[in-house]
């Protein structure tokens, strides 16, 4: 029997919104498992007061969709990397030509695939951004 791939998906996910998930979903056709790695709350660089919700009710969140395989915890892209050494690595396309060194450069000497969903992008940082300036 042929061994299942593996698609990574790495982010914080605060707070998770529909953008999330339609990159879970268009992620998730590139292979067979979708492992989602949740950022830890202290490496979560997203500016002031985040992240809004705690490192296990991010998780809980994601954890919840049925679309979702495993989900783990991590410092940063290269730990989930690392952790996981998937098929495919998916990255929002917003993310495009900004992928760390490091990162491509364990991706290429893994033979990790990295693709970039494209559906429309939704940014957390907005969101709270405008829920709290109103």
């Amino acid at each position: 029997m042929a061994s299942l791939k593996k698609v990574l998906v790495n982010g914080c996910f605060d707070p998770f919104h529909v953008g999330h998930l339609y990159h879970f979903q268009e992620a998730k056709k590139h292979g067979d498992i979708l492992i989602v790695a949740v950022t830890r709350n202290g490496f979560v660089n997203k500016g002031k007061n985040r992240p809004m919700f705690d490192q296990i009710d991010r998780a809980a969140v994601v954890r919840a969709l049925a679309i979702v395989d495993d989900v783990i915890m991590v410092d940063s892209s290269i730990d989930a990397l690392c952790m996981v050494t998937p098929k495919v690595w998916a990255i929002g396309q917003d993310y495009f030509g900004r992928v760390r060194q490091e990162d491509s450069a364990y991706c290429r000497q893994h033979q990790i695939e990295i693709v970039y969903t494209s559906k429309p992008i939704y940014s957390s940082t907005f969101i709270c951004d405008r829920l709290r300036n109103g």
